[in-house]
């Protein structure tokens, strides 16, 4: 039995010293104060449990595991919750002041299963962006869900604005979690939410747009992208094995084919940018752009017929051309401009 109006927070954290302390000032900052904040160490080293075990707010609960990722770690806070709704935070991010109020008024006054919030990302230099949703203040049904929220979450056609499937936007119950064994996928280590998110948002017969902002998404220029390129490469191939299997898994891979092969596309040129971001020569980048266009010619996804944006089709026929060295001229050209962003 969950405890009415308690509102589960679920957090982890792996060496996260540096912005534990400003994560609980945002706990403790909340309007809403019938919360349990869980905390969840993810194998950490360094003083991050210390630092959250001497607080004394009773609301907050702190569990322990060996090195699991992300998704092992949330999925053990959905374990641990006992409130009746449920929501994640990025404990490096700052969700505002009126986050959980917002939410819980929402989540009654409209009678929905789920709440959806704007966010603003915030760069370096203290740069805030909002990042909203294509509808404002209003109650979407089953039918708008279907046709066309998750369809933008899987890849936004020409003109539609993009929709980014994120937890720590999402306010829930949290026996819809439970009572369908909803949780992250523990093999994914990248877009890990979007799985979540568009198995939660089918599930939802009906959702709240909440227009206002409510969380800081703390953008610092790190990535998973910044991992080894093999890492990344493999990496990309098991999230879309996974994310093909779940859609037909859902009954919706078929009206969406067209929007997953862009996604897939896609996938390929960002596997580009990681070839030559991570390369730490040229003819690292190389041995990977070859092995990445070997998977391309094995993989059944048609550039010609695919709607994904001509730049992603023109890398992806770069690529298969074997125009390896203008890739890289192109991408290292685009990682400088990603950077200066972050500066």
């Amino acid at each position: 039995m969950y405890k009415k109006d308690l509102v589960s927070i679920i957090i982890p954290f792996h060496n996260a010293e540096r912005y534990v302390g400003k994560c609980i000032e945002c706990l403790k900052a909340q309007e809403y104060k019938d919360v349990e904040a869980i905390f969840v160490d993810d194998g950490s080293d360094d003083r991050t449990s210390e630092i959250i075990s001497k607080c004394s707010d009773s609301r907050i609960k702190l569990i322990s595991l060996e090195k699991s990722g992300v998704s092992t770690a949330r999925n053990v806070g959905i374990q641990y919750a006992t409130g009746e709704y449920i929501t994640f935070w990025d404990i490096d991010d700052m969700p505002h002041p009126d986050f959980i109020s917002t939410f819980v008024d929402d989540i009654h006054k409209y009678n929905v299963d789920t709440v959806v919030s704007n966010y603003e990302d915030v760069f370096v230099g203290n740069k805030h962006v909002k990042i909203t949703l294509p509808w404002e203040n209003q109650v979407i049904g089953e039918k708008e869900i279907s046709d066309v929220l998750i369809p933008r979450m899987i890849y936004p056609m020409k003109g539609e604005k993009d929709i980014r499937g994120l937890v720590w936007r999402t306010f829930t119950y949290t026996k819809i979690l439970v009572q369908n064994n909803l949780s992250f996928d523990p093999d994914i280590s990248m877009a890990e939410d979007l799985l979540f998110t568009i198995e939660l948002y089918k599930l939802s017969k009906k959702i709240y747009i909440e227009s206002r902002s409510l969380y800081d998404y703390i953008r610092n220029g790190t990535s998973s992208m910044n991992s080894r390129t093999d890492n990344v490469i493999e990496k990309q191939v098991l999230f879309h094995q996974r994310f093909s299997a779940e859609l037909k898994r859902l009954g919706i891979y078929e009206k969406n084919q067209k929007r997953y092969a862009a996604n897939k596309l896609n996938m390929y040129s960002v596997c580009i940018s990681g070839c030559v971001r991570n390369g730490n020569v040229q003819a690292d980048a190389l041995k990977n752009l070859k092995k990445l266009r070997r998977m391309l010619l094995d993989d059944d996804v048609n550039i010609l017929q695919s709607d994904a944006p001509m730049k992603i089709k023109v890398a992806n026929y770069l690529l298969l051309l074997r125009m390896y060295r203008l890739l890289i001229m192109i991408y290292a050209l685009k990682e400088k401009r990603r950077i200066s962003k972050y500066n």
